[in-house]
């Protein structure tokens, strides 16, 4: 379970320190790096008291994860009726947020210090409503005839995911238009395969 997402006993939590935590994060890994983006320094930028911050991220790593895998003001595109369209406008997303200068530094910092299972467990937890939200978006395509209900959604989006989080990180923005297009191209390729899960299965061999 998120940890910040625990019930608590008393007034509702304010929704608004959350985002200033949460953008205070994203700054500092930008500016000073990884190892200084303490919760001290966090508090100090957003004004926060660092019991605050603890009552809604157990850890440092909890903070940063969600500050740097959370939506961050990239929110998740509509469904616009046209699966090329979805899955373009999918890569483009992942690849700016992927691009940000706070994942940039933040992935490889959590990648080194969140090795346990908490710390996997708690990637899933804040990537879980974007799966189910590409999740639906690939079911309706389904829905419209335009590719099998076969299709292995996991993979797709996991490929989306890993392709987008490595470009992001060694290259950040740079020639995004092209590869945005042949990302899509691909994706939309495996998913409008006439069956699907056989054919995702031949690329994973």
């Amino acid at each position: 379970m998120n940890e910040r997402r625990s019930s608590a006993i008393g007034r509702p939590r304010d929704a608004s320190k959350d985002q200033a935590v949460l953008k205070a994060a994203r700054r500092l890994l930008a500016e000073v790096g990884y190892q200084q983006t303490t919760i001290a320094a966090i508090s100090r930028r957003s004004g926060v008291n660092s019991p605050a911050i603890y009552r809604r991220w157990a850890t440092r790593e909890a903070l940063i994860a969600e500050a740097v895998h959370g939506p961050g003001g990239h929110p998740l595109p509509n469904e616009s009726g046209d699966l090329k369209e979805d899955l373009k406008a999918w890569v483009q997303v992942f690849l700016v947020r992927a691009a940000r200068p706070a994942a940039r530094v933040g992935v490889p910092g959590l990648l080194s210090d969140s090795q346990t299972e908490e710390s996997r467990s708690r990637l899933v937890a804040i990537g879980s409503p974007v799966r189910q939200a590409f999740s639906k978006m690939i079911g309706g395509a389904v829905g419209r005839g335009e590719i099998a209900a076969d299709i292995d959604t996991s993979f797709l989006f996991d490929l989306l995911a890993d392709s987008t989080s490595m470009r992001g990180l060694r290259c950040g923005l740079d020639d995004s238009d092209a590869y945005i297009e042949s990302l899509s191209e691909a994706l939309y390729f495996l998913a409008t395969r006439s069956n699907g899960a056989v054919d995702v299965g031949v690329v994973r061999r």
